[in-house]
């Protein structure tokens, strides 16, 4: 019985619903999900700090508490008792005024906990998983001092290469080819994210985890982004309102002044890079054209000028390959041949 009363007193004298485990920082903006293999539904800032829990497949329980605008909240969210309502995200602050140092965001539609109302803010709770990596301990930019010091001494005297390390090494490049450092500023995508044209509207792609970005402009809790990245040109299409998928070089031949200017997207098949002479009326002397046939579907004569951009792309292309174009018409139906005559955009193997 007195181990009983003492087990209550215990219970009693932690304040209700306290979050309970030790406290870490956050070293980078990180996202914060419903589960380790959940959707995201807060971001925390770099340097603040949460209580953490339990840790799972590379993630630990954070406990997010902070005030927020409470003319954003929403009903019953799955377990939560209210949620975010609205659309974009919503900060998450120390203290219930603007001026408050802000902790992170909400997503849209994350469940919560209201713990208090004071006038127009509400604070909160929400538990979350967090990428154990983005946590550090009180003390532990402290001790890392220590390996960086170790770590500098060994770059002084870096270990012989066996034959496999250094094999390992003239690969890497090819695996992961160097690219520019972050400018100052940049952000770094926590796990996949959409990407939206503007604020609160529809994705139209998605980024994922790990990509670096550039902020440009902020707006209610939203950044714009510039990141740069390649993707395989045969997968696009001009973004020219005047592009037509579906003209043929039949077309042109037969009206070839009400096409002048259009862009076209073709597969043609490349028969040789040529120099232009002067019967090519249509291209300026000595110009470099490729002589091609097409587009698919048709075996009309096509000459294609190439710019200087494009001129050692259009060397190396193999006779009779095919390739996709990119096009600007400057003739519908040159003389003396009557082939059309187009300006290239940009060309890719097919």
């Amino acid at each position: 019985m007195r181990l009983l009363r003492s087990l209550v007193l215990l219970v009693l004298a932690v304040p209700l619903g306290a979050p309970l485990g030790a406290q870490s920082r956050v070293t980078r903006d990180a996202g914060v999900r419903a589960a380790p293999d959940g959707n995201v539904i807060a971001t925390v800032i770099d340097g603040t700090a949460w209580r953490t829990g339990a840790a799972r497949a590379g993630y630990t329980v954070v406990t997010l508490e902070g005030w927020l605008d409470a003319s954003r909240l929403a009903g019953k969210r799955d377990t939560f008792p209210a949620s975010i309502g609205g659309n974009g995200t919503l900060r998450l602050r120390a203290e219930p005024s603007l001026n408050g140092k802000i902790l992170g965001n909400f997503e849209a539609g994350a469940g919560l906990r209201v713990l208090e109302r004071k006038g127009d803010w509400a604070r909160v709770r929400r538990d979350g998983w967090v990428l154990t990596s983005v946590l550090a301990a009180p003390g532990a930019e402290t001790a890392g001092k220590a390996p960086a010091r170790t770590e500098t001494k060994a770059a002084a005297r870096p270990e012989p290469k066996t034959p496999e390390r250094a094999t390992a090494a003239r690969e890497e490049p090819a695996e992961a080819p160097a690219s520019e450092p972050p400018r100052e500023g940049a952000l770094r995508a926590d796990a996949a994210l959409p990407l939206s044209a503007a604020p609160g509207t529809k994705p139209i792609g998605s980024l994922e985890g790990g990509s670096v970005v550039e902020p440009v402009a902020r707006d209610r809790g939203w950044v714009r982004v510039r990141v740069e990245a390649w993707v395989p040109e045969s997968l696009l299409v001009p973004a020219d309102t005047s592009y037509r998928a579906a003209l043929t070089a039949a077309d042109l031949r037969l009206d070839p002044e009400a096409y002048r200017g259009r862009t076209v997207r073709w597969v043609v098949q490349v028969v040789g890079l040529q120099t232009a002479d002067p019967l090519r009326r249509a291209l300026s002397p000595d110009e470099p054209y490729l002589l091609a046939m097409g587009p698919a579907g048709e075996n009309a004569i096509l000459y294609l000028a190439v710019p200087p951009s494009l001129l050692d792309q259009a060397k190396r292309l193999a006779p009779l390959s095919e390739v996709i174009v990119t096009a600007r018409i400057r003739n519908g139906r040159s003389q003396p041949t009557g082939a059309p005559v187009l300006d290239l955009l940009s060309l890719a193997k097919r």
